[in-house]
């Protein structure tokens, strides 16, 4: 792997890292969401090995981690409207909001 790659990967693992911490989340807990091993997972936080496009979109769709920060290290929505986006989602997307926030909440409460 040559070393701009290899920067890349030790970049983007960084801030997956930071991601999986502010979300309170265990190397296990996205392992598994990944379909991999803990030891594989530990490799993509090291750097060593890089995520696919189908890793970044679960990590995305699950998790609600941006894929454009974990790739360039910062976020392209800058300007998140809560009260936009209660008025302009349907009940379901509304209860699953209130729900990771909570669960949010919660686990930044036990820490």
């Amino acid at each position: 792997m040559d070393d701009s790659r290899k920067e890349a990967n030790i970049q983007v693992g960084k801030r997956l890292r930071e991601a999986r911490n502010s979300l309170g989340r265990t190397q296990a807990e996205i392992a598994v969401s990944l379909g991999v091993s803990e030891e594989h997972y530990r490799k993509y936080e090291s750097g060593a090995t890089g995520l696919s496009a189908d890793k970044l979109l679960i990590l995305y769709h699950k998790y609600g981690i941006d894929p454009t920060y974990l790739i360039i290290g910062t976020c392209l929505k800058n300007d998140f409207d809560v009260d936009y986006f209660m008025a302009n989602c349907n009940k379901e997307q509304k209860n699953q909001f209130v729900d990771r926030v909570f669960a949010y909440m919660s686990r930044m409460i036990k820490n």
